[in-house]
């Protein structure tokens, strides 16, 4: 019976392989036999004319067109038929007939093909090196390219410098915890140490404030009056909050570890911490048990955002003489003035408070605590959080160590791709110059950028007309609110303009050999961006929204998209419109009506609102999903009504498209819907992308399967999983 058993299985097992290979033959052939078809019909110039400017034209109808044969066209086909699954049944699982060559067995590493899943979360897994979408590799690559044409004191070789040093982890790994001390020791040491010069406690929160960007008992950051809501205030405002806790705030909730955990885990760290800094410590040692009572104390006066929200104080208008009375331990304007110079600040000025009760709380415990030193532990303790980034890889282990103990279980990036963030926040303007010029090559580039903009603000409009509003006047209202903030694409004349940005990084002095110095640089340069802010000195589009970002803004004008959106394999001139509206007519729409969704949410009929949409959706997904996998959805109400509508918005928009223009490119052999929605897939499984997101495959699917535009132009038939009675 054994032998019998084993001998059937080496027989499937051999099967399935002679099926692998016949598929990947199969696909082999047809995609060569698309490109001889091409090529023949080029030759007998049979209805593929490629323009002047390299794009193409097509036949409209939905099925497969002549394929595309630019440069672009082929790379693009290359990315998508990488994670086409050819056994896939699409009407089954669309996920997994768009996705599915990425996906891997969680035992075995191996690939999934043709597995019915049908509704059920994931997202397919990444080695580290292609985690890091395609926005950052493409930055990457030009951080690392070589200049050899940029004068020693430019911007673009001053980026290139510190994306060097950054990576340089010999040399970081050499100097060890010496750049930390040496700080420690600029600041007059530190009580734990046994090396202190007794200093001013607002003295030394000054100049964490100012030259370091840290904030150990509150967070400050400019914003608008919470409740100015005309389009075309510009008036900003000091904001004050809760800082960023050493002890979590909230560790008595049901998804948090018990005080009594959260403790010990943060006493472990510390321990550990000091012991890197060739300090002597232990978990019963009098410093670290005061410390840790200290931060307990502040994190126990802080009230949870749930709670301010339900009493309806999230903020309070108040003055910096007020907040002065109510919290003297801090001096309020100094400390304010030293983070925003050289800007004037009154104490009849203006601000918001968010967490009016907590500041009040945290101005006693500073007086109470201050005279036995723990105080200034915990300053020069927050200012290492801050530093941690800078140095060698066991301070970094440990800080993530950290934040997985506490249940914050984020993977740990590439090296490439920390530094290409760091780089960023300090040289934005700089690398987003290098972008254009690399990615903006194409003659019409920037031109049909501007138009699926448009044509997606279009839709949305028409779309937004047609749902359900609680009544006539919030429907007008909210209407005329989205009609006075019409979406465009940034322009950056002065980013572009070589000395402009030159002139603006030329007190920026970059060490290639000192990467903690560099870093302590950019917290000074993040501190400046906030005087900006406040002063109104900020152009309008330069080194206020990055050009390299990944996501639009939010301005008195209306909302700007950055040029770093508009990147491959999501969007280029060249690509046929289905894989351009699919994947980024998607992330524009969703952009928009996030930034919207303030306006439209609370005037929307419960019929058309966000949370009946997710109560609809979570039936179909305890429906379809099995019982292991029914607690692992962790998508909002929200994210899914966003992409929901933005889906259809720009599904709305490529067909209108498709109305007035000469027809469009098919690419791997597939008709213009298939094409649209496995871009759209591909955005939301794919490293590749800004809008990658857990659960991703539950998502995609229910998208197409509660849209009737996508089951019928499928073929799917009624009651398959993808074309069912009942849609949400």
């Amino acid at each position: 019976m054994l032998s019998e058993e084993k001998t059937t299985e080496r027989s499937l097992v051999s099967q399935r392989i002679r099926g692998a290979r016949w598929a990947r033959a199969r696909l082999w052939r047809l995609s060569l036999a698309v490109l001889l078809l091409t090529l023949l019909a080029l030759v007998l110039g049979l209805g593929i004319l490629f323009h002047g400017d390299g794009s193409c034209s097509a036949p409209a109808q939905d099925s497969p067109g002549l394929s595309c044969l630019s440069p672009a066209c082929l790379s693009v086909t290359a990315h998508l038929s990488s994670s086409l699954d050819p056994y896939a049944d699409q009407c089954q699982d669309f996920f997994q007939f768009a996705c599915g060559a990425r996906l891997r067995e969680p035992a075995t590493g191996g690939r999934q093909r043709g597995r019915n899943r049908q509704l059920q979360p994931g997202r397919p897994a990444s080695s580290p090196e292609q985690r890091g979408n395609a926005r950052q590799r493409m930055l990457r690559d030009i951080l690392e390219s070589p200049k050899g044409s940029g004068a020693a004191d430019s911007a673009e070789e001053k980026a290139g410098r510190f994306y060097r040093s950054c990576m340089d982890t010999a040399r970081i790994t050499d100097l060890g915890a010496q750049p930390a001390l040496e700080l420690i020791e600029q600041l007059g040491g530190w009580p734990v140490s046994g090396v202190w010069k007794r200093s001013d406690f607002n003295a030394t929160l000054r100049s964490l404030m100012r030259d370091y960007s840290t904030f150990p008992f509150f967070s400050v950051y400019i914003g608008r009056d919470p409740q100015d809501l005309s389009p075309n205030s510009t008036a900003k405002y000091i904001q004050i909050d809760q800082p960023d806790f050493q002890i979590p705030a909230e560790w008595n909730t049901k998804d948090r570890k018990p005080k009594a955990e959260v403790v010990r885990i943060y006493i472990s760290y510390l321990v550990s911490l000091l012991s890197l800094l060739g300090i002597q410590s232990s978990p019963t040692s009098m410093p670290t048990g005061l410390v840790t009572a200290f931060a307990s104390e502040l994190s126990r006066a802080a009230t949870p955002l749930r709670d301010r929200k339900a009493r309806g104080l999230l903020y309070q208008r108040t003055t910096i003489a007020q907040l002065q009375e109510a919290a003297p331990a801090v001096d309020w304007l100094s400390s304010l003035e030293a983070t925003f110079h050289p800007i004037q600040l009154n104490e009849s000025d203006v601000i918001f408070v968010h967490d009016f009760p907590y500041l009040i709380s945290m101005s006693r415990s500073v007086s109470n605590w201050y005279k036995l030193g723990t105080v200034h532990s915990y300053m020069i303790l927050s200012l290492l959080h801050t530093v941690l980034p800078a140095l060698d890889s066991r301070f970094t282990e440990l800080r993530l160590n950290l934040s997985n103990a506490l249940e914050d279980t984020r993977e740990r990036a590439p090296r490439w791709q920390e530094c290409v963030s760091q780089t960023e926040r300090v040289f934005e303007s700089a690398l987003g110059a290098m972008f254009i010029d690399q990615t903006f090559t194409a003659p019409t580039q920037e031109e049909q950028a501007e138009d699926l903009i448009s044509n997606i603000y279009s839709s949305l409009k028409a779309k937004l007309v047609d749902l359900q509003w609680k009544d006539a006047e919030t429907k007008s209202i909210a209407l005329e609110k989205i009609q006075s903030l019409p979406p465009r694409l940034a322009k950056y004349p002065g980013v572009l303009d070589r000395r402009k940005l030159n002139e603006h990084y030329s007190q920026v002095s970059v060490s290639e050999d000192v990467y903690f110095m560099n870093y302590l640089q950019s917290l000074s340069i993040s501190q400046q961006r906030k005087m900006r802010l406040l002063s109104g000195a900020v152009d309008t589009d330069m080194f206020s929204l990055s050009p390299v970002s990944g996501s639009p803004s939010l301005c008195p004008s209306g909302i700007v998209f950055p040029p770093g959106m508009f990147h491959q394999p999501l969007f280029h001139p060249d690509y046929p419109r289905a894989v351009n509206y699919g994947a980024m007519g998607t992330a524009v729409a969703k952009g928009i009506l996030h930034l919207l969704l303030s306006h439209i949410e609370g005037a929307l009929s419960p019929a058309a609102s966000p949370l009946t949409l997710t109560e609809c959706l979570m039936l179909q997904f305890r429906n379809s999903s099995r019982e292991g996998d029914r607690s692992s959805f962790q998508v909002t109400s929200e994210e899914q009504w966003l992409l929901h509508m933005a889906f259809e918005v720009s599904f709305q928009a490529y067909a209108q498209w498709l109305l007035s223009a000469p027809g469009d490119f098919s690419l791997s052999g597939l008709s213009h819907t298939q094409l649209f929605f496995t871009s759209f897939a591909q955005m939301l499984c794919s490293s590749d992308s800004d809008l990658s997101i857990p659960d991703s495959s539950f998502l995609v699917n229910s998208v197409c399967a509660n849209s009737d535009l996508c089951s019928q132009k499928l073929g799917c038939s009624p009651d398959s999983p993808l074309n069912p009675r009942k849609k949400c």
